[in-house]
């Protein structure tokens, strides 16, 4: 799939609250967020991350071919802050980008990913108790992916408000932040979800 600008920077939130989510606006407040930089690091996103994610599961047998949907991508700052998201978080650099599978598990999605590209910033299976994405069920499950050139340190996460999900992945390596638990050892196993 060829990288398109302008589907990795549309917010349909930031549409509805009149939000400028165009590479460069926050370039005043960071002059690293310049469009060049960002729109770089999402070339690198798309091409190292979401494209290999997409032609696996897009060319699955039984697949329509469709099944990969991007949710978010590039945030500015003020986007990001009305979305919750974290103060630091990659999508203000067009590093990271969230991802629903509408054909299965978003653990597929994770066991895939940390499996099968070879470099990566963090993946994080988030919050599985949600459940499949459907038509019913658009508060679901997802996997947030991000790949930054210069520090691909392969952080496997799990975001969860179970409990039981963050005692099953604790290991001596893991360490516990809120909601997430980040260095996870085994691989996410949908079976613990809804026990």
């Amino acid at each position: 799939m060829a990288f398109k600008l302008k589907s990795y920077i549309y917010s349909r939130e930031a549409e509805n609250r009149g939000i400028n989510n165009m590479p460069g606006v926050d370039v005043g407040s960071d002059s690293k967020l310049t469009p060049e930089y960002i729109i770089g690091n999402l070339e690198l996103l798309h091409n190292k991350v979401v494209d290999p994610i997409m032609r696996h599961f897009n060319n699955l047998e039984g697949s329509s071919g469709n099944s990969i949907g991007v949710t978010s991508v590039y945030r500015c700052k003020e986007l990001n802050e009305v979305v919750g998201g974290v103060e630091t978080s990659q999508h203000i650099q067009g590093m990271a980008c969230d991802i629903i599978y509408t054909e299965g598990f978003a653990s597929e999605v994770y066991n895939w990913a940390i499996n099968n590209l070879p470099t990566w910033n963090q993946i994080i299976w988030e919050f599985p108790e949600k459940g499949q994405f459907s038509s019913g069920n658009t508060d679901s499950e997802w996997v947030h992916v991000a790949y930054n050139e210069n520090d691909n340190k392969k952080t496997k996460s799990l975001a969860s408000e179970k409990e039981n999900l963050h005692e099953y992945y604790k290991n001596n390596e893991s360490s516990r932040r809120g909601q997430y638990t980040h260095d996870l050892e085994e691989e996410a196993n949908q079976l613990i979800v809804f026990n």
